[in-house]
């Protein structure tokens, strides 16, 4: 086999280069469809129905906490709302971003995003797996200094991060600039809570997210979390968006709209250039294995005809057709195993040689043998056709050839 390689070194070198090259842009392809829908399969944490966000209400100045307090209770007044609070930080808002460093008693650390606001985790619809959400007695201003470890709640993922197998409740955590200070001591832990950090919502990091329990007080723009009747949900939301016009009337900024909109329509604006260039990566994987395909079926079956003779002396000294099919089958193996490991060469190195010019993610060696692997199954089934027709020529067909 490896002696009929090495006589027809053309057709195999052609395989081998059209297999490295697909398999180095497969496997940088496929890590970044991946790092794209990292953050829109990864779960909310969040009760979806009847959840409107409202945020962008900036004013000529800053609002006061009464004025926050006041537009709070204006939409609690509005028909269909049941609850109503200002908030800072929300998911699928990444207008306003909330970020924290924890360090747990470990030393592991994380980078986190924190939502605050009075009821927020209650009115979100978080799943408490351990402890409690903060009662009333546990908010205070935003800002307020803290004489004592301050409450905090946090998902299941980060006490895993932070604090491995032991439990969470009870444990302080403090930012990796002030270990000398009180801290926070874990009351809670929730199931899920996706970051508005997207791009970070990516290797297990969806969901480094903590609860706060601080009022908004005063700020340049306001947000606000609405649970409204689910059932009724379209009507609720053109009665805020009256109230909030007739409230605030020529208060709000120039040029400034206040977006006003269901977590789904949200989610839908937040992922929309996630999806496009998912879709636009999705093409360029799905093209790559379309002409991997035809390349290597092409040159197989010019591959098969050229040995035509060969393959009919073997046949009429007893050779069977499962024996001829193998071994185009093996041949083919080898020469794609050796371009995908010539391709995960090329694509980490390509990968290094495009961050110098691209703020590219760097390529973790496990998606190298995912690649290597697709090219593999990619390879074998574009030669099993071919493969198929060597073994299906009769020996005196073959010495008609001669």
């Amino acid at each position: 086999m490896l002696s009929t390689l090495r006589r027809q070194r053309l057709l195999p070198a052609l395989v081998l280069l059209q297999v490295a090259v697909a398999c180095a842009i497969l496997c940088n392809v496929l890590f970044l469809l991946w790092h794209q829908l990292q953050p829109m399969v990864a779960p909310s944490g969040v009760d979806e129905r009847g959840l409107i966000l409202i945020d962008q209400l900036s004013g000529d100045r800053v609002w006061t906490a009464p004025e926050v307090r006041a537009t709070e209770a204006m939409l609690r007044a509005v028909p269909g709302v049941r609850a109503a609070t200002a908030a800072d930080g929300l998911p699928m808002v990444t207008a306003e971003i909330y970020v924290l460093g924890l360090q747990g008693p470990s030393g592991a650390k994380a980078g986190v995003n924190a939502y605050v606001g009075e009821g927020l985790g209650q009115l979100l619809g978080v799943k408490l797996v351990a402890g409690r959400l903060f009662s009333p007695a546990d908010y205070r201003d935003e800002g307020a200094k803290w004489g004592v470890p301050e409450p905090i709640v946090i998902t299941r993922a980060l006490a895993r991060r932070l604090f491995g197998a032991a439990s969470a409740l009870g444990q302080l955590l403090h930012r990796p600039d002030a270990l000398q200070g009180p801290g926070y001591q874990v009351v809670g832990v929730v199931d899920h809570l996706l970051r508005n950090q997207l791009g970070w919502a990516v290797d297990g990091k969806a969901d480094n997210t903590v609860l706060l329990p601080e009022r908004v007080g005063a700020t340049p723009s306001m947000s606000f979390a609405v649970r409204v009747d689910p059932d009724h949900q379209a009507l609720a939301m053109r009665e805020i968006g009256k109230a909030i016009a007739a409230h605030f009337a020529d208060a709000m900024q120039a040029g400034m709209t206040p977006q006003v909109g269901s977590f789904a329509d949200r989610r839908d604006a937040a992922f929309r250039s996630r999806r496009a260039a998912a879709w636009l990566f999705f093409a360029v994987a799905t093209t790559v294995l379309a002409v991997t395909v035809i390349g290597i079926m092409g040159l197989t079956g010019f591959w098969v005809q050229r040995r035509t003779r060969q393959i009919g002396i073997r046949r009429a000294l007893g050779a069977r057709r499962s024996q001829v099919l193998r071994e185009f089958m093996l041949e083919n193996a080898l020469i794609v195993g050796a371009g995908a490991l010539l391709g995960m060469a090329l694509g980490y190195a390509g990968n290094l040689w495009l961050m110098r010019f691209y703020e590219l993610q760097r390529l973790p060696w496990e998606w190298l043998p995912v690649g290597a692997v697709a090219m593999l199954l990619v390879g074998q089934l574009s030669a099993i056709v071919p493969a198929r027709e060597a073994a299906r020529v009769p020996p005196v067909v073959a010495t008609r050839s001669v």
